[in-house]
């Protein structure tokens, strides 16, 4: 295999691939709106461009220091010799991507993988069939062929990159399918990185002002029609304040998106996810959030009041823009609620009290958690993304990013005297007194 990239290099296909975002920016908005049936533009220059765009400006100052060597200190049997750990490129990786965030959710990971010296397979989701083709051709004109590839096509495609012998694997998807990436993965020893989905649960705490705690809840559920991975998934209310919950959860919406048919509310993209929303309704207590419901391919809002803790609403990862409302009667009862469903790869607590919110941040077991708000971390370069269990393994952003398609290798450069020579045989007397040293 050729040798890895060095520094300068990998600066330079760093920003040799942001130019060539920065340039196909409206292309993406356009292929993104067309693969969607209606994505607002705003959302795909925010969480899909502009967080492309900053991941790289992030990663370039500070890749330098990522790379430098940490000198560590031996101990005192290796006297004159010295010791450094360098992280080194994992070597040939292939991530595959989803289709909610077709563009972010694809190079976030190449500019991390690149960082770190690797060469990439890419494989794009076969539901966003434009902006993949777009994907590829940035790719393309951006990096030399022997450095990055996008290989597009369906679920076979992905299943024979899982199989390949790489040197790692990077898989955003659902929960069902990472566990299937894993098991290909470790049939060759390839360590994986995976970001699955989960339940995400949002806590309002009984001091919230509702308000607040509405409009948080709104926009981080609705954005990109609730096609988040780390979407607030079901909301825990106190019980006595059930009903101006919905009131408050009512007029955020309207206020967020006063026409839903307009441009700023995004279209469910995979047409079957239509069918399997409508279902998730069947039966329920359904409250509609929004005066007017669009007509499809877009989907209204929706709270459902008091699921059955079994029903899929609560089993099953919504990915739109339904959201269960579970009352709680005392705070201890809502931590407990939390804690008894598999690790979410997000966790919201809103409430007037810092130190009350920290508490349940402490307690209830999540990947990330962001108090007073949604979503908005995973925005933050310097946070780590990732999940535990079922939402996930290891993670990535920023510096973890790096840290993910690297590994360290430990370097030490022996000193002629150093004492830890002295165990070589023939054994005597001076083995004796350094065994006997060793098991006092």
């Amino acid at each position: 295999m050729a040798a890895a990239p060095d520094l300068p290099a990998r600066r330079a296909h760093l920003l040799s691939l942001r130019a060539a975002v920065l340039q196909a920016a409206d292309d993406f908005a356009r292929a993104i709106d067309a693969d969607f049936v209606g994505r607002p533009r705003p959302e795909t220059m925010l969480a899909e461009v502009g967080l492309v765009l900053s991941s790289i400006d992030w990663t370039l100052r500070r890749l330098t220091r990522w790379t430098r060597p940490r000198r560590v200190r031996l101990p005192a049997e290796y006297l004159g010799a010295s010791g450094r750990v360098e992280r080194v490129p994992l070597g040939r990786v292939g991530i595959i991507a989803p289709w909610n965030y077709p563009l972010q959710l694809a190079f976030v990971p190449l500019v991390a993988a690149l960082a770190g010296g690797n060469r990439v397979l890419l494989k794009p989701s076969e539901a966003t069939p434009r902006t993949a083709s777009l994907l590829a051709q940035v790719v393309e004109r951006a990096l030399p062929p022997d450095l990055a590839r996008v290989v597009e096509g369906g679920p076979e495609i992905a299943r024979a990159l899982t199989e390949l012998p790489l040197d790692g694997l990077f898989f955003t998807g659902s929960t069902a399918t990472g566990r299937k990436v894993a098991e290909a993965a470790a049939r060759n020893l390839i360590p994986v990185t995976l970001e699955l989905g989960g339940k995400s649960p949002a806590i309002v705490m009984p001091d919230a002002d509702l308000m607040d705690a509405a409009k948080a809840v709104m926009a981080g559920k609705l954005f990109n029609a609730g096609q988040t991975c780390v979407a607030p998934d079901y909301l825990l209310v106190p019980r006595d304040r059930m009903g101006d919950t919905l009131d408050a959860l009512r007029s955020a919406t309207q206020r967020l998106y006063p026409d839903p048919q307009g441009p700023d509310y995004a279209a469910i993209a995979r047409p079957q996810d239509l069918g399997r929303l409508e279902g998730l309704l069947e039966g329920a207590r359904g409250v509609p959030l929004m005066e007017r419901m669009p007509a499809p391919p877009k989907f209204g809002a929706w709270a459902v009041v008091d699921p059955d803790p079994d029903s899929p609403l609560l089993r099953e990862e919504i990915f739109g823009p339904i959201l269960p409302i579970v009352p709680y009667d005392d705070l201890l009862q809502a931590e407990a609620f939390a804690n008894a469903r598999p690790v979410p790869l997000a966790l919201y607590v809103l409430g007037r009290s810092r130190a009350a919110c920290e508490g349940v941040v402490a307690r209830v077991r999540s990947g990330g958690a962001l108090v007073n708000d949604c979503l908005l971390h995973t925005a933050a370069h310097s946070l780590p993304f990732g999940g535990a269990g079922e939402s996930g393994m290891g993670s990535y952003h920023g510096e973890e990013g790096f840290l993910a398609f690297t590994r360290p290798r430990s370097i030490m450069v022996a000193s002629r005297w150093m004492p830890a020579r002295l165990g070589r045989p023939p054994y005597g007397s001076s083995v004796d007194r350094i065994i006997r040293f060793l098991l006092r």
